[in-house]
């Protein structure tokens, strides 16, 4: 998990989505990140399966 050094606004911690395939591991297991932030999933395809090798952090759109 990743902290933010001396910060006082909320933070949230974002579970990774589970590998396509019980015998590949996720090299990311969470993040944490700002209320107003969201996680982008960076995906590794193998002939295995697909698993999550990393993240981008991005604003978070809110719908209207």
């Amino acid at each position: 998990m990743v902290s933010a050094p001396d910060s006082h606004e909320p933070r949230r911690v974002v579970v990774a989505p589970p590998p396509s395939h019980p015998g590949l591991s996720a090299t990311v297991l969470d993040v944490e990140c700002a209320e107003d932030e969201d996680v982008v999933w960076l995906w590794t395809e193998t002939s295995g399966g697909r698993f999550v090798s990393g993240y981008r952090i991005v604003p978070r759109v809110i719908a209207r």
